[in-house]
């Protein structure tokens, strides 16, 4: 009988402390990451500890177009992981993992060089995800100037629900009649507790949604970007994928977040999710409309900025810039028309000079980033093709735009 009651002992220690050992995955699957030469090689989920593994190998680390029409290899690099990285729930702005510690890389402002050639093997300590979480996304940082970061978005795991623990009848032996507890004596007053600051809880909206084809109506599967505000009002880019069209997003209350939709054989859409009117427990509807790719299609690219009067891409245009970029890279035989066009303050014939240079700016950035310089027409319109013919600041600002237009499939 003690030998059952020892093995009924030890087989209920091995389901109890089951998932206080590590689950590995090797190699996960990630949907999509900033740099293609750092990978995530295993992630292990310990009692405490989010780990993931890294690999970096320089010798695959693609090079400017400049260094390959010149013939030079990649240059040394410097390289750290940022203390102020966090893993996401994706679509749970308000669901974060903080970073804990790191090993065989340096953590900022230390840094380490590296030369064309170096493999280095790192691992980088997350807090625990909560069981259940199975995809999550990995986020160091906006990239600014030449300095790259490592992100990774959609990071597929195996992270099962813990199960509730059972309750253990008692024995007949160890039942016993409760304690009897002595009364205070009544002239004591009750020890006084000191009050604990209430910690807000995040006033977090629902925000619902479909992507929809502009065309039939009809939900497409798409991807969308979005940013966060972070620590230190720095901010922080999440994306979700939406396979079936509808999407679901917790955000915090009394913020505005800038959103880019995207999908194959589509338009990218930018806009605004604005929250500052919502309330915490709110339930809000969204639709975003992608216009298909196809010949006659035209699109404004509400996210190209030129200073008054100039026509140099200011670097607030690099990320509609290169998401046009990557939609000429999925559709290989397409051709564009980059139209330039100005409102009809000041001389006519600089007009058209200063749409010309516009459209042409947009046309050399494309090319600069490896997409034919045939496969693009930059034309500029100057005042003569207005889509509004009102005479406030904002109808004006509406003229002053770029266009692209598909012209070949």
């Amino acid at each position: 009988m003690k030998r059952l009651y020892y093995l009924l002992g030890l087989l209920l220690l091995l389901s109890g402390g089951a998932f206080a050992q590590k689950i590995t995955t090797l190699s996960p699957y990630v949907e999509q990451q900033s740099q293609p030469y750092v990978n995530i090689t295993k992630v292990e989920l310990t009692k405490d500890f989010t780990i993931l593994y890294f690999t970096l190998d320089y010798s695959s680390n693609p090079r400017s177009l400049e260094d390959m029409i010149l013939g030079r290899r990649s240059s040394n690099e410097e390289i750290e992981i940022d203390p102020n990285c966090r893993l996401y729930e994706p679509g749970n702005a308000g669901r974060k993992f903080r970073f804990v510690k790191a090993e065989g890389i340096p953590v900022a402002p230390q840094k380490r060089e590296i030369r064309p050639g170096d493999m280095v093997k790192f691992v980088v300590y997350f807090e625990r995800l909560e069981p259940g979480i199975e995809v999550f996304d990995m986020f160091e940082g906006r990239d600014q100037g030449t300095k790259r970061y490592w992100n990774y978005f959609s990071v597929h795991v195996r992270n099962p629900k813990r199960p509730l623990p059972k309750k253990q009848p008692v024995p007949e032996a160890q039942k016993q009649e409760p304690p009897v507890i002595a009364e205070k004596p009544k002239d004591v007053p009750p020890p006084v507790e000191p009050k604990k600051e209430a910690i807000p809880a995040p006033q977090l909206v629902t925000l619902r949604g479909t992507v929809v084809d502009a065309k039939t109506q009809k939900p497409i599967s798409a991807r969308i970007s979005y940013v966060v505000p972070s620590e230190g009002n720095g901010l922080d880019s999440m994306q979700l994928s939406a396979s079936s069209g509808r999407f679901r997003l917790n955000l915090d209350a009394g913020n505005k977040y800038a959103y880019v939709a995207t999908a194959k054989g589509y338009f990218p859409s930018s806009g605004a999710f604005d929250l500052t009117q919502a309330k915490g427990g709110q339930e809000i509807d969204n639709q975003i409309v992608l216009n298909p790719v196809a010949i006659g299609e035209a699109i404004t690219l509400n996210n190209i900025y030129f200073d008054i009067s100039k026509f140099d891409l200011l670097s607030s245009s690099f990320a509609e810039m290169d998401r046009l970029t990557q939609l000429m890279r999925e559709n290989p035989t397409m051709e564009i028309r980059v139209e330039g066009h100005t409102d009809n303050l000041g001389d006519f014939d600089k007009n058209m000079e200063l749409s010309q240079n516009r459209a042409n700016a947009v046309k050399q950035y494309l090319v600069s980033k490896g997409i034919d310089a045939g496969r693009i027409e930059a034309k500029g319109f100057g005042p003569t093709r207005p889509v509004t013919k009102g005479t406030s600041e904002s109808e004006r600002r509406r003229n002053r735009r770029v266009e692209l237009v598909v012209v070949k499939m």
